[in-house]
């Protein structure tokens, strides 16, 4: 996601509405279901007034299969609910047309009978148009592999559309995502299978696709292949609970199939240069047939995402990177293992503005974490680095190379530096990369209480201690590469005031100030779920960067840590949904 010069347009995308016949159905056993035609009208509500240019919808607009003598009704209501997306594309998905063609899907195949139903009641299945200068593509993705002749017939018709515009900016709509995790991922029910996976990813590098979105997984993942960004975006209807276990914490309502903090609509905005994702939250909200809201609406900002995020710098404590194998478990995966992430967290970094990540240095020199990295610097992300000592000439390389690094920041144990000494006497900087030396501070720096010893770490150094570590660091700093100090602010801290202080001493110093906002009480042993605290602390905090020069805040932590040490809520719950803070800082409660 990149951002650059002016904004050329904006165009909308739904997805997944699950919409079902006007006066009902059994073709779903599951209640939540039963919202799924009020919950795409408030959907639909809430992107007619923001005017996009035209609006895409991915698939899957009705809930029951061609196959059910109910989808001609369900067909109907959808066209009547999304009547007012004005102009309408549309995508076939999997219930509007069949499944793909693997051994072991739970509905039946697209076929030339269910292929003809979708034309007579959403228009062809395969379609381009321009807008701004920019080609639009729509392909059915449930033909690919299928064998049919009008597979062979798409098939030419995407190659001979994507040769004509080769060099113009294209972007491809298609229900079911090439992959969600790895381009060589065995098959699933959430991908598409080879061979048809691998000429649509060779014809997206050879002709520079800027970005492809896909549906059918009912939740968000985010990759590139070969410059293309890959978005699969989330439902209005219902969320998937298999993917419920990508969250360490009990399964959302109906065993996660109505997680309500998931659901949302997009918006892209096309620059002259790139283009931007915003997913708007719809939260589950329902709108009556008579326009009567069923729930309360989330009043998410119009624009981009809210800029006051964006001098913050967020701690990714939490695994963020690496994928999880699912359980094997029907009806969509069965006799395969589905690997995923939780990108879901990328997302919500969109949302809640916040492009700046700490993270540790070790996460960088794996190699499948450091195509992760780069792939968040695609995205629009910065990080920051930390080491316990000043890094070897190889790590030093890696930061260099990578692209997206912002600060390292160099762990010692001492304050007069005693540690990191000789290394730093030697360092020879990283250019542009702001470089901060922080301490760890640990219980064996308290005094003595009898026999009381707490185990408990912390970074940054004691507030107190700054002359001391601002004398020790001119002394070992001698090719002036170290451009910073990082300092604690500990929860029972004033923080107006210290951070007013911290600001003023690195305008003094001619230093940048790293201020480590602690959500954790300093005793680990006791939690802060108090989210009204929290959420004032970060509204302080929020305020005081606009007048901060020399200070950067991070602040510890995004997500709860909510067992362990020092358990403490953060702007995301476990299930990475927002917490009271983060739903401030996203702008969905203007409190």
């Amino acid at each position: 996601m990149v951002r650059k010069r002016s904004k050329l347009f904006t165009f909308a995308i739904i997805s997944d509405t699950h919409i079902r016949p006007r006066d009902g159905d059994q073709s779903s056993p599951f209640p939540v279901n039963l919202k799924a035609n009020a919950r795409a009208r408030f959907a639909v509500q809430e992107i007619v007034r923001r005017r996009p240019a035209f609006t895409v919808h991915l698939g899957d607009m009705v809930h029951p299969m061609p196959s059910l003598p109910t989808f001609p009704h369900a067909a109907a209501e959808a066209r009547r609910i999304l009547a007012p997306l004005d102009p309408l594309k549309f995508v076939p998905g999997n219930h509007d047309v069949g499944d793909k063609p693997l051994k072991g899907l739970p509905a039946e195949f697209a076929s030339p009978r269910s292929l003809a139903l979708f034309e007579a009641h959403f228009g062809p299945g395969w379609h381009a148009f321009a807008h701004g200068g920019c080609q639009f593509l729509a392909i059915n993705s449930s033909l690919i592999n299928r064998g049919l002749a009008a597979e062979e017939e798409q098939r030419r018709w995407l190659e001979a559309q994507l040769a004509r515009a080769h060099g113009l900016r294209t972007f491809l709509f298609v229900h079911y995502p090439p992959f969600i995790t790895a381009a060589n991922e065995p098959s699933h029910y959430d991908n598409i299978d080879e061979p048809g996976r691998g000429w649509l990813l060779a014809l997206l590098a050879k002709h520079a696709v800027e970005a492809t979105f896909s549906g059918h997984v009912h939740h968000f993942f985010y990759n590139r292949h070969h410059g293309t960004h890959l978005y699969v975006l989330p439902p209005t209807s219902f969320i998937r609970q298999d993917y419920s276990e990508l969250f360490a914490v009990a399964a959302a309502n109906e065993h996660g199939r109505d997680d309500t903090g998931k659901y949302g609509v997009t918006f892209v905005d096309v620059f002259e240069q790139g283009h931007a994702v915003r997913i708007v939250p719809t939260e589950g909200a329902e709108l009556a047939d008579d326009g009567a809201d069923h729930a309360t609406a989330p009043d998410y900002a119009d624009a981009a995402p809210t800029a006051r995020g964006g001098r913050l710098v967020a701690h990714l404590r939490h695994a963020w990177a690496t994928p999880i194998a699912l359980p094997y478990n029907g009806p969509m995966e069965e006799f395969s293992r589905k690997r995923a992430r939780n990108d879901a967290l990328l997302m919500r970094l969109w949302q809640l503005g916040i492009c700046r990540l700490r993270t540790p240095l070790a996460d960088l020199l794996e190699a499948d974490i450091r195509q992760r990295i780069e792939d968040f610097g695609a995205a629009g992300m910065r990080f920051t680095f930390f080491s316990l000592d000043v890094p070897d000439a190889s790590a030093l390389a890696a930061l260099r190379d990578v692209g997206v690094t912002e600060a390292l920041q160099i762990v010692t144990a001492r304050t007069d530096l005693a540690d990191i000494a000789a290394g730093l006497a030697d360092f020879v900087g990283l250019g542009d990369i702001a470089i901060v030396v922080g301490k760890v501070h640990s219980s064996a720096d308290e005094p003595r209480h009898g026999s009381h010893f707490a185990h408990a770490v912390s970074f940054g150094f004691k507030w107190p201690e700054r002359q001391q570590a601002l004398v020790a660091l001119r002394a070992c700093d001698r090719k002036g590469c170290v451009s910073g100090l990082a300092f604690q602010v500990n929860l029972d801290d004033d923080l107006e005031v210290m951070l007013s202080e911290m600001d003023a001493f690195g305008a003094a110093n001619d230093l940048q100030i790293c201020a480590n906002i602690r959500l954790a009480n300093e005793n680990p042993a006791i939690a802060n779920f108090d989210d009204q605290r929290i959420a004032a602390r970060l509204k302080t905090a929020v305020a005081m960067a606009e007048t901060l020069k020399h200070t950067i805040l991070e602040i510890d932590t995004l997500i709860d840590i909510d067992r362990g040490y020092n358990p403490r809520h953060g702007l995301l719950d476990r299930r990475c949904n927002f917490r009271s803070a983060g739903r401030w800082l996203a702008g969905l409660d203007r409190g």
